[in-house]
């Protein structure tokens, strides 16, 4: 049985994967599933040498960096900004033309 990091690890892979198989990305999952299951197996691993506060900070950083860097750019208002800047330097330009496509089309999810 895995331990609860190692777990809740897996159960984020198999999201990943099942996500990136709907889209298409066979490649990209299967890369996924193998570190996934490489990363599972060592954070099991440092379950079963007692080192389960490894493995439990392994999994929190990247929450924690997440929540700090949401709260940095809503508290600077970086947001806001942004939007201000994009209105006044990118937006209208299709060359004037009427039911024009953006000159950046290049997406992976354009079809």
């Amino acid at each position: 049985m895995l331990c609860p990091p190692a777990l809740l690890y897996l159960l984020y892979i198999v999201i990943q994967v099942g996500l990136d198989l709907s889209l298409g990305l066979f490649l990209t999952a299967a890369v996924k599933l193998v570190m996934g299951l490489t990363g599972t197996v060592i954070l099991d691993a440092f379950c079963g040498v007692d080192l389960g506060i490894v493995s439990w900070a392994i999994i929190a950083t990247p929450f924690i960096m997440t929540a700090l860097a949401t709260s940095i750019s809503l508290g600077l208002g970086l947001d806001r900004m942004m939007a201000k800047y994009v209105t006044e330097n990118f937006i209208d330009q299709t060359d004037g033309k009427k039911d024009a496509l953006p000159i950046s089309t290049d997406s992976t999810y354009t079809k």
